[in-house]
């Protein structure tokens, strides 16, 4: 399961990017194949997925609305490349007024359980929620007949294993991920660079939700900078 780092990509990049690349990747590319057009919904988007994933549906040809905790956290999901940003309760109202009434093709949720009733309905007809998170929780049972009342919608709960299956999927998906950090198409944001001794730390501000980004954790003697 090793992959080769392409030599123009550092290594701290690299392991700031591989993990969540590579589920922005195949959330973007195959749980829900993103069409140039598109609206899409995605959570927690000044996140490590969430500011890869907005790049990679922009990359798509999609429009982004995201969501997000505080104001700081609505810049770095602007700077990522969303077309609106919202804060959580402002859903599913404003995702409805910005998409004429309509609704969005598709929601990311790695949040869960505090906004999967919004995330269902803020779906255009025949939309896709994608859990692939439950940073809040879990999400709450579903009764089956709610998918059609909203419009005969999709749920789904991918996990990266799945889409990793052999060796040649998860190549394919690695070195897509590396081109686009190599040519510059896609940015990766470190949002905190620990020393191995203050992991604690680094959980804690994870916990508190007060990153941006992706944290990194160095052993002893090993450069925490660039």
């Amino acid at each position: 399961m090793a992959v080769e780092v392409p030599d123009n990509v550092p290594d701290d990049v690299a392991a700031a990017v591989l993990m969540q690349g590579v589920t922005a990747q195949y959330l973007a590319t195959d749980t829900y194949r993103v069409q140039p057009g598109d609206t899409v919904l995605v959570h927690a988007a000044a996140g490590g997925v969430g500011q890869l994933l907005t790049q990679v549906v922009k990359l798509r040809g999609g429009r982004v609305i995201g969501t997000v905790s505080t104001e700081q956290k609505a810049e770095a999901a602007r700077a990522a490349g969303a077309d609106e940003v919202l804060r959580y309760e402002e859903v599913p109202g404003r995702v409805k007024e910005l998409t004429g009434g309509e609704g969005v093709a598709v929601v990311y949720d790695g949040v869960g359980g505090a906004t999967f009733d919004a995330s269902l309905a803020s779906l255009r007809p025949r939309g896709m929620l994608v859990v692939y998170g439950t940073s809040s929780g879990p999400t709450p049972a579903l009764e089956i007949p709610r998918l059609n009342s909203g419009g005969s919608l999709y749920v789904t709960r991918p996990t990266v294993v799945h889409y990793t299956a052999t060796r040649d999927e998860l190549r394919a998906r690695t070195d897509e991920v590396f081109g686009w950090v190599a040519s510059g198409q896609l940015r990766v944001s470190v949002g905190g660079r620990f020393p191995l001794a203050d992991a604690a730390e680094a959980h804690r501000a994870l916990e508190s939700r007060r990153t941006t980004g992706k944290l990194l954790l160095f052993p002893e003697g090993a450069a925490a900078t660039p």
